[in-house]
């Protein structure tokens, strides 16, 4: 195997990393080799301890990540156990999304830098000859000024279509984030569960789904609830937790 230097600062992510590795050694995300790459990865890891960085806890789960199924692959299999190649698979398809992710974010900074040049025409300076204020209001009188403003003046009013004007009157929505956590409450007082998507189907403004979602935060922290999800993006699912938050 070549030798592997890795520029420690270069990574935003341990999926940011596995890329280069994948790159570096010429493999398709479809065609990973485990044990190659956890041990490369486990090389990075240990090149910060060397130079006394704090490594970051997601590098270090994506670690535990790698050696589960490293070491999957090496034992007999058993029907009880979980397959390793769905740990695989769900792998290979986190660090295809990563990919995408990444290509189209390097496309709209792409596209943000180009549009930061921006030419334009440097102002010409039109030289005049001065006129003499007494040449300029020679013939001017009060009844002309009036005149010139007062046709001014409804040829604006002309500009304005008053046919199309719409008033109307918005009444604004409030939400108390106590509130929302005493109807979450008297919900659980009837229900074990209950799912997310279930509740937000009464919302009908985002500013009462946004308070709802703090409201959630707030008891799961004082663990008056508890919320779980079986995996990325699945239901997440909401029931009662410790009695009185203790």
């Amino acid at each position: 195997m070549e030798s592997l230097n890795i520029n420690i600062t270069n990574f935003e992510g341990p999926f940011d990393l596995l890329l280069h590795l994948l790159k570096v050694n010429k493999m398709k995300i479809q065609e990973i080799r485990i044990s190659e790459i956890t041990s490369q990865y486990l090389i990075y890891l240990h090149s910060m301890k060397e130079l006394d960085l704090e490594i970051a806890s997601e590098f270090l789960l994506m670690a535990s990540t790698l050696l589960e199924i490293k070491s999957r692959e090496m034992l007999p299999r058993h029907k009880e156990d979980v397959d390793e190649e769905e740990l695989k698979e769900k792998l290979v398809l986190r660090i295809e999304e990563y990919e995408a992710f990444k290509i189209i974010a390097e496309k709209i900074g792409e596209r943000f830098n180009s549009d930061l040049f921006i030419f334009t025409k440097r102002a010409e300076t039109i030289i005049q000859d001065e006129i003499p204020l007494e040449q300029l209001l020679q013939g001017v009188t009060m009844d002309s000024l009036y005149l010139t403003y007062k046709s001014l003046m409804n040829r604006q009013k002309e500009k304005v279509n008053r046919s199309f004007v719409r008033t109307r009157s918005l009444e604004r929505e409030e939400f108390r984030i106590e509130d929302k956590m005493e109807e979450l409450e008297r919900i659980l007082a009837g229900n074990t569960t209950f799912s997310f998507s279930t509740l937000l189907l009464g919302m009908k403004s985002k500013a009462e789904r946004i308070v709802l979602f703090l409201a959630i935060l707030e008891l799961s922290r004082n663990r008056r609830i508890r919320v779980s999800q079986e995996e990325v993006f699945s239901e997440i699912i909401i029931e009662k937790g410790v009695e009185d938050g203790r």
